[in-house]
């Protein structure tokens, strides 16, 4: 470039005599000097044309040479701690003006205790200088809250009425991130700050400035923060235990910036999903790594089932990590981390983790349910019956047309738990109401806020060969159990050995084995209490601590490079 053609100026102030933190600006920062962040962001953002590390202290300026700035010691006049940065600034302009003989049209001021800010963020500073006609723009937060202030007659507020903080009136806090001036305001002026402002408007979490221990602390969590993408199935076909399992998931992964993806066809889980307020959208089936390829995440969670090798490899080629779960396909190969707690018929690849120690039991069995069921009482008083979030077999309604008679004589009551996506809510309810109108006492509840309640309240249950059958073990409950699917019958940990009676595919069991089995699980103590002996020989509660851990130790590693 023609030397006396303007420029656009790059400027990091960084004295050496912090008091705050001591020697702040060379403390390593997730493992590099702090100097080090704001150096690279400026050098990589385009139109950039000079970066110019401004210190008072030998140190500091070696690094700078050595990250790819340029140097300019600070005279001693403008090192002293009262000296604000407009002098600063326009004596480094001037100095660099003079050394090259170029000319600065644009100043950038970047503050290296903003270690966040990004190429982009810079970028968009000097385009909205551009592009406004202003003569400086400054980065901000917004600044939303109930503020008070100090006044002769006491303390007085600086609102006119008390409301949640998102209808308060916009405010914003200026940063010192970024500040973007025309090189005319320092020449002519001494100053950076022009009649006309412009705010460029950051995201919180970028624009923090390091000033004391608390916030290096929250810059370290800040960079050990990565993007997941969870990629959810959930159907009335497929049932929603996929879905909460990812919420269970992304309950650990909260520090992260998640988002959720659901197939088309997945709109119940992207409902569920986004009724917890995580952000979700639905895409074409054969669109995921398209719409990931906008903004690749770090990690991909699938939970999907099987999954093809050309899937699971495209998003490598992004530059993803990928963690399936239930996975039987040919992408479990190829995937980083595969969990299947479940269906343990898969190659023994070091990478693939199988059985019921890696089961991830949610957090309402985890805490409070202790001793629950320690041993299996004499009386059957409550069987709950519940089939999954979606029951697509009408197993429910089987099971209930087959037991209801045999508990009217005992005196059992019967909990029945129907899930959300439950398709025939109003039949199930006036079933329940013929057969209480028999004599029966069923209740019915739909979509329950917790199932653990539940559970820990019956004394034999019936369920699907799904997820269900591990927190129904891990409360020691006696459980018969009846597929949904095919698939659902190869699950090896609902058997005998485990504490289970399983009768196979629901559809196809006659309903007088239902009440004959039905009647002799609850009329035997000493078998109940021989199945909730084979349950309690598993601990369950380590399972989620495993998962997680071994998903953070990807997260912490450094990316994968995409590849073409």
């Amino acid at each position: 470039m023609d030397p006396a053609s303007a420029r656009t100026v790059a400027v990091i102030p960084a004295r050496g005599g912090s008091k705050g933190i001591p020697r702040k600006n060379l403390r390593p920062l997730g493992g590099r000097p702090l100097l080090r962040y704001a150096v690279r962001a400026a050098l990589d953002t385009p139109g950039v044309d000079d970066v110019i590390v401004n210190t008072d202290d030998p140190e500091i300026a070696l690094f700078a040479r050595r990250f790819g700035a340029r140097v300019q010691m600070r005279p001693a006049e403008l090192a002293d701690d009262a000296v604000p940065l407009d002098p600063v600034i326009a004596h480094t302009v001037a100095a660099y003006e003079a050394e090259t003989g170029a000319r600065a049209a644009v100043v950038l001021t970047i503050q290296p205790t903003s270690p966040l800010v990004s190429p982009d963020d810079i970028a968009a500073a000097v385009r909205r200088l551009d592009d406004s006609g202003a003569d400086t723009v400054i980065s901000a937060v917004p600044d939303r809250h109930l503020t008070w202030r100090r006044t002769e007659g006491g303390f007085r507020p600086n609102y006119a009425e008390r409301v949640n903080r998102q209808y308060l009136p916009d405010d914003y806090r200026e940063t010192g991130a970024i500040v973007a001036c025309r090189a005319a305001l320092l020449r002519e002026r001494g100053t950076r700050i022009g009649e006309r402002i412009e705010l460029l408007v950051m995201p919180p979490e970028r624009a923090i400035d390091i000033d004391t221990y608390q916030d290096w602390a929250v810059a370290e969590f800040l960079l050990r923060r990565r993007r997941v993408a969870f990629v959810v199935v959930g159907s009335r076909e497929l049932g929603l235990g996929h879905a909460y399992r990812a919420l269970m998931l992304a309950h650990e992964l909260v520090e992260h910036e998640l988002a959720f993806y659901c197939p088309e066809g997945s709109e119940l889980a992207a409902e569920l999903i986004g009724g917890r307020n995580y952000p979700v959208e639905v895409v074409p089936a054969a669109g995921v790594v398209a719409r990931l390829a906008d903004a690749p995440p770090d990690l991909v969670i699938n939970d999907v089932l099987d999954t093809t090798a050309d899937y699971v490899v495209g998003l490598k080629k992004l530059g993803c990590r990928v963690v399936n779960f239930e996975d039987l396909g040919l992408g479990a190969e190829v995937a980083d981390r595969v969990y299947n707690a479940l269906y343990p018929h898969q190659l023994p690849l070091p990478h693939i983790r199988v059985g019921p120690r890696y089961f991830c039991l949610r957090d309402e069995f985890l805490h409070g349910l202790e001793g629950a069921h320690a041993g299996a009482p004499d009386k059957v008083a409550q069987v709950l019956v519940t089939f999954g979030g979606v029951d697509e077999a009408g197993l429910t309604a089987r099971v209930l047309e087959a037991v209801a008679d045999a508990c009217r004589h005992r005196g059992i009551r019967l909990d029945v738990v129907a899930g959300p996506g439950y398709a025939r809510p109003a039949e199930l309810e006036a079933l329940a109401e013929r057969l209480n109108a028999g004599g029966a006492e069923v209740a019915v509840t739909c979509a329950p806020g917790a199932m653990s309640e539940h559970m820990a309240a019956a004394q034999a249950a019936f369920c699907s060969g799904g997820r269900t059958v591990f927190e129904l073990a891990s409360l020691r409950v006696p459980t018969v159990v009846l597929c949904q699917n095919a698939r659902e019958t190869t699950h090896t940990f609902a058997d005998a050995d485990n504490g289970f009676i399983n009768l196979g595919l629901g559809a196809r069991v006659d309903p007088a084995e239902i009440r004959r089995t039905f009647e002799r699980l609850v009329d035997d103590p000493v078998l109940r209490g021989a199945m909730a002996a084979r349950m309690a020989a598993h601990d369950f509660r380590a399972g989620k601590a495993v998962v997680v851990g071994e998903i953070k130790e990807l997260l912490a590693a450094p990316r994968p490079e995409a590849r073409p």
